[in-house]
């Protein structure tokens, strides 16, 4: 249903000027017909659970945004606060908008608590979760884990660095996105029925990680544009490639196997959010292409270089 409910949202948003009934439906139209064709698909694979409450639940979340943009776009206020916000903070044009819809994919992939924060694929030791015990783990996973995730998060703070029309605005943003994930994944695990596993995903090589990446984010920040675009592109796909130094990803083993359902609707969001997370590096580094391309490395006229 959360999933869902940006969906309802982007597409009532898409007319210009028309009547608040037209923009809900449409925003339920496009929910009701992308959960319909999955649910059709699933029905044909064995393994999946296709079935009418999960197609209510989808419809009913892509109401719920669009009904919330229908409130926003009715109010001109909210509006005009709304773009002046966008405008004033984030990168103008079509690049800008673009970089913000794959930050927004990547925290809405943050939804699955059976990843790490600002991990991909890497998994050192998923049965000590189901067992319940603390076992020692392997320094040199540690240290492919911390990696992994420190990459990860140069990777995705430069993302967000560049996107930002002002530096002084650039640590608040970082903080902001962290908590974000980490509130995504508190809830996702809620709605579960699972307590939160703090333990997995601010593990040793994780945790590590964050702190070694956010030193290095520091320092990263103040280089200038070509610079930080290139780090950023080398950041992301070596977070991609590091956890193949490990024999275990072979496995595709998730990371929390406590969250990772292999049967009903979860397999399907299983799939979904590994496949987002291990894409997104490649369609970020293809954007950080495009936007080197532009007038003086996409800089906006009036940043504080």
């Amino acid at each position: 249903m959360i999933a869902y409910l940006p969906l309802g949202a982007f597409v009532a948003l898409i007319p210009r000027r028309t009547a608040p009934a037209i923009r809900v439906a449409l925003g339920v139209a496009a929910g009701f017909a992308m959960s319909f064709a999955m649910e059709s698909l699933q029905a044909w694979m064995p393994p999946r659970d296709a079935n009418v409450v999960d197609l209510v639940s989808n419809t009913a979340g892509a109401l719920a945004g669009a009904a919330i943009a229908t409130a926003i776009a009715r109010r001109p206020d909210a509006r005009a606060r709304l773009s002046g916000w966008r405008r004033g903070l984030f990168l103008h044009g079509i690049l800008g908008d673009v970089g913000l819809a794959l930050l927004a994919l990547w925290l809405v992939a943050q939804l699955n608590p059976a990843i790490p924060l600002f991990a991909i694929t890497f998994d050192p030791a998923p049965e000590r979760i189901l067992a319940g015990a603390s076992q020692d783990t392997d320094s040199a996973i540690t240290v492919i884990e911390a990696a992994a995730s420190a990459f990860q998060l140069v990777g995705v703070g430069l993302f967000l660095a560049l996107i930002v029309r002002h530096r002084r605005h650039v640590g608040a943003a970082v903080l902001l996105l962290i908590g974000a994930a980490l509130l995504l994944k508190g809830i996702a695990a809620i709605l579960l029925l699972k307590p939160a596993a703090w333990e997995g995903w601010l593990r040793p090589g994780v945790s590590t990680g964050i702190a070694v990446g956010a030193l290095a984010l520091l320092a990263a920040i103040a280089l200038p544009r070509p610079a930080m675009i290139t780090l950023c592109g080398i950041a992301l796909l070596t977070s991609l490639l590091t956890p193949l130094l490990a024999t275990d990803v072979v496995s595709t083993r998730a990371p929390l196997t406590l969250f990772d359902w292999r049967y009903g609707h979860l397999l399907n969001f299983n799939g979904v959010t590994h496949t987002v997370l291990l894409l997104w590096p490649v369609a970020a580094a293809a954007w950080l292409f495009v936007l080197a391309g532009r007038p003086g490395w996409g800089a906006p006229p009036d940043s504080l270089e």
